[in-house]
């Protein structure tokens, strides 16, 4: 699954969200996600993400994956960029417990 594909799926999220606040993160997260696949069609060779069951699981999976991501990139900016995404995902994780 590219970046562009996971950008989709937040615009997809975005479009059901009742909450504003929720509706604008989850489009922020889906812009940030075109902007990678600007720079990068997906996730580096060999990265296998795991333990995609329920909510809170995916989201905690998805932070880690964006730290992980972190480390394979040189920019600061989006080195940077993952890390706050990773912790916004964090706190959905402990929101969806």
């Amino acid at each position: 699954m590219g970046f562009a594909t996971t950008a989709c799926f937040f615009e997809d999220r975005a479009k059901k969200a009742h909450d504003p606040d929720q509706k604008r993160h989850l489009l922020e997260v889906a812009d940030f996600y075109r902007q990678l696949a600007g720079i990068a069609p997906g996730f580096p060779d060999g990265f296998s993400p795991k333990g995609r069951n329920g909510h809170a699981t995916r989201w905690a999976a998805w932070a880690e994956e964006c730290r992980t991501m972190a480390d394979h990139f040189r920019d600061k900016g989006c080195r940077e960029q993952l890390r706050h995404l990773a912790m916004t995902y964090d706190q959905m994780a402990q929101a969806a417990e």
